[in-house]
């Protein structure tokens, strides 16, 4: 929660306190609280229309022990070369976006769940007439509304009588891509540019980093697989599920921490990467896998 002091001269104070009181008392109606114990599980982590597919759906559920308002919308982001996402401001004119908020309609748009409760929120493609081929991604945000609570103004205003503190409170949202694909699309991806570093002690464990090169016309997802072999044994060192390289992105840095193998330190073994169809344990079709020698 964060705070915000003006300060001000007794004299100043008193000749703006009728109207800055009655700014409190408004923004009392929007001062909120949100429960750490709410807890919301989304399925599937994220939706793609392709081929011939029209409709899908979403299922939200409470794993909180309170009951919870959630305002689902479109918003738009773009992926960093890091991975994180950056979303875009809706008077941002990014003409050259391809996103799929436009032609994606969904309901219901707010929803309350009791706890364990959950809810469906079902997803309609209409595309539009002479639509580029091409991938197109937004995001469908949940977003939980805060309780209402009451403002104490007498505790607004500060000890020495010299200021006002009004605290603000962040609204918590989640989000998931809803993809949508037209015409025949392909995609591949290398990794290069890996490097092993050490690690510093027991709270600084050994990672690797590498690069992400995507190509084609649409995005990549998987799961990345690390193995590090010492002779003849090989060990999992890492497993992470759902990486993607989203569209127009061609490239992602990844840092991806290591398990040491119990008794054994990394210094002379052989790392195989693989990244390969996602949920098929490791199992999966490989997109693309690369050895690293120490």
């Amino acid at each position: 929660m964060n705070c915000i002091l003006l300060n001000l001269s007794r004299d100043e104070y008193g000749r703006i306190q009728t109207k800055m009181l009655c700014f409190l008392l408004f923004i009392s109606t929007l001062a909120v609280s949100f429960s750490s114990s709410a807890a919301l599980l989304i399925t599937p982590s994220r939706v793609v229309f392709e081929d011939r597919t029209r409709s899908e759906q979403v299922t939200l559920t409470n794993k909180g022990d309170e009951t919870a308002t959630y305002r689902i919308s479109f918003v738009r982001k773009n992926m960093t070369e890091d991975g994180q996402f950056v979303t875009i401001a809706k008077d941002d004119n990014d003409k050259k976006g391809m996103y799929s908020d436009g032609m994606v309609r969904y309901s219901p748009r707010q929803i309350i769940l009791a706890p364990g409760q959950s809810q469906v929120i079902r997803l309609l493609l209409r595309k539009p007439r002479g639509l580029a081929d091409g991938e197109y991604r937004s995001h469908l945000l949940m977003q939980a509304l805060p309780k209402n609570t009451t403002t104490d103004v007498s505790k607004a205003v500060g000890d020495d009588g010299g200021g006002i503190k009004i605290e603000i409170t962040t609204v918590l949202g989640i989000s998931i891509p809803v993809i949508v694909r037209k015409g025949s699309l392909n995609s591949s991806l290398d990794i290069t540019n890996v490097h092993y570093v050490k690690g510093t002690g027991p709270k600084v464990k050994p990672y690797i980093t590498f690069d992400m090169n995507r190509k084609g016309s649409k995005s990549v997802y998987g799961d990345l697989r690390v193995t590090y072999k010492d002779g003849g044994d090989e060990t999992v060192v890492a497993n992470v599920k759902g990486v993607a390289v989203y569209t127009p992105n061609k490239l992602r840095h990844y840092k991806l921490q290591l398990n040491s193998p119990v008794e054994q330190s990394f210094n002379k073994g052989n790392f195989h990467i693989t990244f390969s169809e996602s949920g098929k344990d490791g199992t999966g079709k490989v997109i693309a896998s690369v050895d690293f020698k120490l």
